[in-house]
């Protein structure tokens, strides 16, 4: 998945311009449908670009209206400003999808290992409360010491084994 995300990340921009072949545009539609990685930067792109096209409209308007040079100044120094505004956008932007995509992915479970993680906790439980069940009779002492030692070896990720280490001390 990821090269296919690499290989959409570089058509992205012309994706959004409107610039693709319908097959290469089918292809990149495909997979934003699918990944929200790729999504995301899609939104991202799409509205700087629609916030550079404003920007740029916006001037262009303003620069033919003016004709005064101290007006053109200021025009031009807040054409400098919305410019350097825009690429921090841009490069924060690009950071952000950046960290994004290089983030390890959460490994999700599968239906064995909730399975076997269910089987533990019941073995767990009932061996927990078999040792508990002993506590009555006062020669079993060093018996249960020991299954509360093995149920806390044996399942380490159930609750049982916090109880039982909790009982151990």
């Amino acid at each position: 998945m990821k090269k296919t995300c690499e290989g959409i990340e570089q058509m992205l921009v012309d994706y959004v311009d409107g610039q693709l072949s319908p097959a290469d545009s089918n292809k990149v539609a495909e997979h934003l449908a699918k990944c929200a990685n790729c999504q995301r930067l899609h939104n991202t792109l799409q509205k700087s670009l629609e916030l550079a096209g404003i920007i740029w409209a916006d001037s262009l308007t303003e620069t033919e209206n003016i004709r005064n040079p101290v007006i053109k100044t200021r025009k031009i120094r807040w054409i400098r400003y919305t410019a350097i505004a825009a690429s921090i956008l841009l490069v924060a932007t690009a950071s952000v999808v950046w960290h994004t995509l290089s983030r390890p992915k959460d490994r999700e479970l599968t239906f064995a290992e909730i399975e076997r993680r269910i089987n533990e906790s019941g073995s767990a439980a009932q061996l927990l409360a078999a040792t508990e069940l002993l506590n009555d009779n006062p020669r079993t002492e060093n018996i249960i010491k020991q299954q509360y030692q093995y149920i806390v070896e044996r399942y380490p990720e159930t609750s049982s084994a916090i109880k039982a280490k909790s009982k151990m001390q």
